[in-house]
Order: C-alpha cells, then structure tokens, then sequence
C-alpha cells in the first residue's frame, strides 16, 4: 500500500478535490469536482467557508461509501493575485579553506532554511519555497551539492508569499470536513513544473492560465523558476465587456464567447446559434465580427500586461516558446493572439500522452479547466515519491521534513 494524499484545488469558478495514492506509480482513487459561485470563491479568495466544506465534504463521503482512507498529507492548491514571488539567498558554512568539509543533508538544510530567513511584510507568510540554484564556493549553477566538497554552500529559494489570513481561511475550511492541510501548492508553479515538457523547461517557456476571473502566468527556464503572478481579470471580464456592448445577460455573452471563440462556422451555423438563443428582433443586432474584435482587444489586453511584466523583469529574451491553458484557452484562436502580442512560439496546452492515459483510466476529461488541479496532483506526488525516485521538480512545502523530499536519502 501506498501513502494516500489528498489536493484540494481552489479554482475560479469550482473546487477540485483528489484522493489519491502515492507508491511507484500515482493511483487517483477518487475526484470530485464541485461548482462555485462567485459568492464562496472570488479571485481566488475564501468568502465562504461553510459553502466550500459542503462541498469538500460531498466529494469526501462519496468515497466513504467505496473505502475508508486516513490521508496521511493534505495539499491544498491556490491562486492568489495578492501573493508575491521573491528570491532569497541562503548560505552554510561547511569547513574551512584549508580543510574544506564534505556538503551534507545538514548543510543543504541549513542553507535552505536560512533562504527562509527574510524580511517580509508584516501579515504574510511563506506559503510555498523552491530551491531554484546551489552555489559552492566558486562553482555554480549545481543541480545537487550533496557529497561534494566545500567551503561554503550557498542556495537561491525562490518564495511564494500570500496574506497569513487568506491561507489561513483555506485550511480552516478543510478543517469543517476534518481534512488538516499541511503544505500549500501556488498553482502556476505546479502547472510549470508539470505540465510542461523538460525541452520546454530548459529553453525557457511562459505558462499562461486564463480561468474565471483569474490569470496566472509564470516563467521556467534553465530549469529554474524566475517569475509566477496572479493577475484578477480572466474570462469574466471578456463575458462582462459583451454584456455590456450588446445589451445580453452573463449567461448569453458566456455562450457568445464560446460560439464566436471558434475558428470555423458558416452563415447556417451562426443563423441557428443566435435564433437559438436570442429572440428574433435580438439577432440582427448581434455582429460577429464586433464578438471577435472584443474578445481579441481583451486577450491582447491580458498579454500585453504579461510581456511588459516580462520585460520589466528582463525575462522576455529568456522565453522561446508560450502555451496557454485555463478555460479561456478554449477559444480557439487564442494562440494566434498570443503569439502576436509576444512575437514567440505559441501554443494550446494539451496533455501528454502519459497523462492522457491516466485520465482515460480515471474518467477525467482531458479538459485544459482542469489543469491547475492536474498540475497540483502530480506537483504534490512528486513531492511525495521524491525521495523514491529521481524528480525534476526540487521543492519545499514546509520544513518538516522537506530535506528527504527534495533530496532523498
């Protein structure tokens, strides 16, 4: 038997919950995946707790009824456009010029930890750290210094840094169906690590995910997380912008936004959706071209952000290649309105072939609304099965014991 894990995903517009095992191979025992409003999660803030233990809870004593379990670590997975990205630098001294010392798990915990040992605003928390690059003495840029022989042991962390309340009120609802949370996933980071290809991490790739009313976006390259934001616009935005142009509800400018986010459709096609939906009177006043350019002006909007970003943290020239993920990324042109504002490689996210097969087994849908919390799964089993197997991803939840995970022993 393997260890069994739980991830609780607090997305946009739903909560993904995973019950999963974590032995040679990851094992999804059950999901769940439970709608919300906008009135229990907003931008990817807790506004109600008692709503999201309802529905943690459903997805929990639906499982009960097949098996009992006793999760030996729960996750929780969140996006937060209050959290920051910073970098610290964390050093041990491990012997002397003359007798340099051989670099141990000791050294490279005490460096790790004193990477923690920052100054940050007052009312914050680190919810997330990665050990991005080790440094000996004059050597750098080492994957893995154990076993070498030093001086001094130098690490740059990199750190995710959110509100303690807001972290907080996450693991406090968890605790109303008896789930104790014990480390914190920032998603875009999961997503980085895990849903893009290794070439893709040496190269340099910019990640972005478009959900509800969120966008987050990052940057790996070299191997080395540099940047990962939250951003509070996202799909809704786009849906807002076309109720208010045409005059519809959220739900039909929802459904505009799907039918003109397609590449392909005739006139017959177009005729039959705006009957279908509007009134008679109704359909000729709605253009589609007028969608299409309201739609693109948004999206380049959110890009245009991202690459000034970029550029500011002079990560552009470090980025060869862009994939989008998220539920706006259904809208099918979307790469092509990316790959003008970044003049880069763009892409749709679509799993691997691996990923898709432990889909199939699960019944999941291979839908990109479901990445972050595909992401979160695999990031946390990684950090699991570390210290079994060889991982890429080097990562740091809490202390406790975060040394074997990165490392192993």
């Amino acid at each position: 038997m393997g260890e069994t894990f739980v991830v609780v995903d607090f997305c946009s517009s739903k909560i993904v919950t995973f019950i999963a095992e974590a032995n040679n191979e990851l094992k999804i025992k059950f999901w769940g995946n439970e709608p919300v409003d906008s009135d229990t999660i907003r931008q990817g803030q807790v506004y109600n707790l008692e709503n999201i233990a309802i529905k943690v809870r459903k997805t929990l004593n639906e499982f009960a009824k097949k098996s009992k379990f006793e999760p030996s670590r729960v996750f929780i997975s969140f996006a937060d456009p209050e959290a920051e990205f910073i970098t610290s630098i964390g050093m041990a001294a491990c012997g002397t010029p003359e007798n340099p010392a051989e670099i141990s798990e000791k050294h490279i915990e005490q460096a790790i930890k004193n990477s923690y040992a920052i100054k940050i605003e007052e009312g914050r928390s680190i919810a997330q750290a990665i050990p991005v690059r080790f440094n000996v003495d004059s050597k750098t840029d080492i994957k893995n210094p154990k076993g070498m022989l030093g001086v001094r042991l130098e690490v740059e962390s990199a750190l995710i840094t959110a509100k303690k309340s807001s972290l907080l009120n996450y693991k406090k609802a968890l605790e109303k169906t008896g789930l104790i949370a014990d480390g914190f996933i920032y998603q875009i980071v999961a997503q980085l690590y895990e849903l893009t290809s290794k070439e893709e991490k040496e190269n340099g790739v910019l990640l972005i995910d478009i959900g509800r009313d969120l966008t987050n976006y990052g940057v790996i390259a070299e191997n080395k997380l540099l940047f990962a934001e939250t951003l509070p616009v996202g799909g809704m935005n786009i849906n807002k912008d076309l109720k208010h142009y045409f005059g519809v509800t959220l739900d039909k400018a929802e459904e505009l936004k799907i039918f003109y986010g397609r590449d392909e459709y005739d006139d017959e096609q177009e005729l039959d959706f705006l009957n279908s939906i509007f009134p008679p009177g109704r359909v000729s006043r709605i253009k589609g071209e007028l969608v299409v350019q309201y739609i693109t002006e948004r999206l380049t909007d959110i890009f245009e952000y991202i690459k000034e970003k970029l550029i500011q943290n002079d990560l552009k020239d470090k980025i060869t290649f862009v994939k989008i993920t998220g539920g706006t990324s259904e809208i099918e042109y979307i790469d092509r309105i990316a790959e003008n504002v970044f003049n880069i490689t763009t892409e749709i996210y679509r799993p691997n072939e691996e990923l898709e097969e432990l889909l199939a087994q699960n019944n999941i849908p291979p839908s990109n609304r479901l990445s972050s919390s595909l992401g979160a799964l695999l990031f946390a089993y990684k950090k699991l099965t570390s210290n079994q197997n060889s991982s890429e991803v080097k990562i740091v939840g809490n202390v406790k014991g975060f040394l074997r995970r990165i490392f192993g022993s």
